[in-house]
């Protein structure tokens, strides 16, 4: 499940995950060869976007939205408050999800 536009949405998949001539995952993959989950994961969320094309063009905290059903806060280190290690440390103690990105 994921929350999208206010609603928790079921995507249902199959275990076929993209792979490469070698047989290796092509996305998301783990160092043990069993363990697969994140990729299928990767592929019901491309599934409720479309493709895996459109995964790239999301933000962070969009996902950690869809994801958690939670809410998210943004904050641009450019400006930044003054007390934003405190307010990470804050959300580190209280175990929230946390991510970062880069504009390419």
């Amino acid at each position: 499940q994921f929350w999208h536009f206010g609603e928790w949405v079921d995507v249902v998949v199959d275990d076929r995950l993209p792979v490469n001539e070698a047989g290796e995952l092509v996305f998301v993959s783990s160092v043990y060869k069993n363990v697969f989950w994140g990729a299928l994961l990767e592929k019901a969320y491309a599934k409720l976007y479309g493709s895996y094309e459109d995964l790239q063009i999301g933000q962070v905290s969009e996902a950690l939205v869809d994801f958690t059903g939670g809410v998210n806060i943004r904050i641009k280190l450019a400006a930044a408050p003054p007390d934003l290690w405190d307010i990470l440390t804050r959300a580190t103690y209280s175990r929230s999800l946390m991510g970062c990105q880069t504009h390419i």
